[in-house]
């Protein structure tokens, strides 16, 4: 208990403070003198030993380095004890050594194993119970046994079980409850806001003591298990410690007095006491496991209360973390729209001029490398409004104010569209255009503007990445339920490790040689964001060397006999 560790020193002290050493030696000789006492009354080992198991508390209590000092001088108590009470020099050695093998083959293992500093988890106290019920107590019986019967001639069988017996219920009974009880619990219970109940529960165990009491010839001592259990249960090991002191005082101390109850008066006293003693072993076993599974039980709800409280902070942590995200997302977004609208203004000038200047709408330019330098400048201008114009249309869906302006569009004329815009490109890289289109028209009810973004970009990239002499597919279809708009190309393909990373804002697939194709990765990143605008998905696959097909797939709703009125996603008529 904390109250006989109180005086144990720190652990930065090479060695144990004399006090605590004291302290030992003093309950180890004072309960050794008890118990040879109480022996002698009733015939010798047959007294429950608590000598031994004040020692092995004391063991697993402090630190290791100063187990030794603490071994020595409880072993010089108990031999002490045994000289003041009549025993030889020599009887009191051997007796002495048997006693220190039963205490080392509990504290040894225990302490190597790490678990000697929580008997509130089931799996210390079950290791425990197991070396204090077998091999301790049955290897100093057997070695004591063995000296009684060669010195003194008595029964070896007979000294073996009484030494095992004494040594057991010692060990059994003490150890755990002072290894399980704490002060401040103790304390606790007896505090302002807890001391009604627990005189209350305390006297549900003086209850069933008066009822043994007052109707001693009838079996009632049962009643001690329920109550003693019951005080556990509120009020844990410090509660079930003190229930078990009130019953094993009344128990023992009519025994001790001669007075003992109908049931037990046949018997010897020395049966009377052992009979005693196994049931407060008993109930005190009982009271420790229950203890346990209590204490694992509260462990276990404050760990999970922790738990909880962690969840709750990381996930208020996270909210805080997608706040501020989304706040810099909408930043980025509104500055980038602001500067995409500056740069157009003055970009629409220059093209304008340029374009004036190129076509000499106004006489000629005097030098033919003018009107070369202006078609450049006329070219480089209108891919930098392309770029401004995506940015600009990412930055308006990432806001969320990128509006649909949805009306019923015949699929067949917006890809020839497309097609005819793309086909100068096309021809000047040396890449044919192909449409496969169902012979039925297609009505899909989208944005006209977005699903012509969506074909110009796929056909831009795709007619970049394809070799001269290849070909550029488009292909119309209704798939599974599905309106499915795909371009096919020939060209370089992708390899597989970058598949995942296109249709993200500014992504680029690289070549063998690590350079990128010109542009800025925004154009799979705008199909995908105007596909889903729709309902829709982008899909790519593709193979390195062979080509590679993107398609948008769309909820499709067909079969409307009406080729004119707009329809909620799509319509095909016959």
């Amino acid at each position: 208990m904390d109250t006989l560790t109180a005086d144990i020193p720190s652990r930065r002290d090479s060695a144990p403070s004399p006090l605590l050493l004291l302290l030992v030696a003093g309950l180890v000789f004072a309960t050794a003198c008890g118990g040879l006492a109480l022996s002698d009354v009733i015939g010798r080992i047959s007294a429950i030993w608590v000598a031994n198991a004040i020692l092995v508390f004391f063991l697993l209590k402090n630190p290791q380095r100063h187990c030794f000092a603490i071994l020595v001088a409880g072993l010089c108590a108990n031999f002490s004890a045994d000289i003041i009470m009549g025993d030889t020099f020599f009887t009191a050695t051997i007796l002495t050594l048997c006693n220190v093998v039963g205490v080392l083959i509990i504290a040894v293992p225990l302490r190597l194993m790490g678990l000697h500093d929580d008997f509130a988890r089931p799996k210390p106290l079950l290791m425990f119970y197991a070396l204090a019920l077998g091999p301790a107590p049955a290897a100093a019986g057997l070695l004591a046994a063995t000296f009684f019967h060669s010195s003194f001639g008595r029964e070896f069988l007979s000294a073996a079980l009484d030494w095992y017996a004494t040594d057991a219920l010692g060990y059994s009974i003490v150890v755990p409850m002072f290894m399980t009880v704490r002060t401040e619990a103790g304390v606790k219970m007896f505090g302002q806001d807890q001391i009604a109940e627990t005189l209350l529960l305390l006297g549900v165990v003086a209850g069933a003591i008066l009822l043994n009491f007052f109707a001693r010839n009838y079996p009632l001592a049962f009643l001690f298990f329920p109550a003693v259990v019951f005080v556990t249960f509120r009020r844990g090991f410090a509660g079930g410690a003190i229930g078990l002191l009130m019953t094993g005082t009344y128990l023992m101390a009519p025994i001790l007095a001669g007075d003992a109850s109908d049931a037990l008066r046949p018997h010897t006293l020395r049966e009377q006491i052992i009979v005693v003693q196994l049931f407060i072993a008993v109930i005190g076993f009982s009271v420790v496991l229950v203890g346990a599974a209590l204490a694992e039980r509260r462990r276990l709800e404050q760990s999970l209360a922790a738990a909880i409280v962690r969840a709750e902070s990381s996930r208020e942590e996270a909210l805080v973390a997608r706040d501020a995200a989304d706040t810099a997302n909408r930043m980025k977004s509104m500055f980038l729209a602001t500067m995409s609208h500056e740069l157009r203004t003055p970009l629409n000038a220059i093209i304008g001029f340029s374009e004036l200047m190129h076509t000499q709408l106004y006489g000629p330019l005097g030098d033919e490398r003018y009107q070369d330098y202006s078609a450049l400048i006329q070219k480089a201008g209108r891919h930098l409004l392309s770029l401004i114009n995506d940015v600009l249309d990412m930055s308006k869906i990432e806001a969320g104010k990128f509006e649909l302006c949805r009306q019923t569009l015949d699929m067949h004329a917006t890809v020839r569209d497309c097609l005819d815009l793309m086909r100068e490109r096309a021809t000047r890289g040396d890449v044919a255009l192909v449409e496969d289109l169902p012979a039925l028209p297609l009505w899909v009810d989208a944005d006209q503007r977005s699903i012509k973004q969506i074909l110009l970009n796929l056909l831009s990239n795709a007619i970049k990445f394809s070799r001269p002499n290849g070909q550029v597919t488009v292909r119309m279809k209704i798939l599974d339920g599905n309106f499915v708009l795909s371009v096919r190309d020939t060209g370089i393909g992708i390899p597989p490790e970058q598949l995942s990373r296109l249709g993200n804002p500014f992504v680029q697939v690289r070549n063998s040689a690590g350079a990128s194709h010109e542009g800025t990765g925004l154009g799979l990143a705008l199909v995908r964001a105007l596909a889903e605008l729709h309902n829709g998905t982008l899909k790519i696959d593709s193979t390195l060397g062979g080509g590679t097909t993107v398609s948008v797939l769309m909820p499709a709703i067909s079969g409307c006999a009406n080729a004119t009125a707009p329809q909620p996603i799509l319509a095909q008529t016959g």
